[in-house]
């Protein structure tokens, strides 16, 4: 049996989740101690209550995705409306040079993506999910991306791999520091 959200019930469900996510970085001191973020929290709840779900007794929950882009391109628009030229002004030589390192390192990423992918013999773009997409640009990118690679490159599970990607690439961020 599957159930079906609608746009209405499925921003209501995402309210819920951030909210249990909030609630649980609250109370849990690990949680707060490597910055796990309350939408990951939460979701982590919600995947793992309808997985079981699903396991025992064989329900599926289908969200809507009709608000996803709105609500992507509020959020991308919000943090460039709090760019700040004059501050980065100020980074000076040390943020040039953190530039140059963090660029180095996306190219890394693509670099180690795409050769795994060649040496399993899957397609190199799955490399790019699991590179510098997911590690560097999120969940966000995850998604935008995802949804791109499936219907225009054909790669089935873009979007989930790409989102599993993003979330250890958050996690481990927060563990390694």
């Amino acid at each position: 049996m599957n159930f079906t959200f609608n746009a209405y019930y499925t921003l209501i469900a995402a309210v819920i989740v951030l909210l249990i996510g909030k609630f649980l970085v609250n109370k849990i001191e690990f949680l707060r101690k490597y910055n796990i973020p309350e939408p990951v929290a939460g979701g982590l709840v919600a995947a793992t209550i309808s997985t079981l779900v699903y396991n025992f007794w064989g329900y599926s929950i289908t969200t809507s995705s009709e608000l996803q882009t709105s609500f992507m391109l509020i959020f991308f628009i919000s943090i460039g409306l709090s760019a700040n030229f004059a501050k980065l002004k100020e980074g000076g030589k040390s943020l040039f040079i953190f530039l140059l390192v963090v660029s180095a390192f996306i190219i890394i990423q693509n670099f180690v993506g795409i050769s795994l992918a060649t040496a399993l013999g899957i397609d190199p773009l799955i490399g790019l999910i699991a590179g510098s997409i997911t590690l560097t640009g999120g969940h966000g990118t995850a998604g935008a991306w995802g949804s791109i690679l499936e219907t225009k490159y054909g790669i089935e599970g873009a979007m989930g791999l790409g989102m599993a990607a993003a979330t250890f690439g958050l996690v481990m961020g927060g563990i390694i520091g």
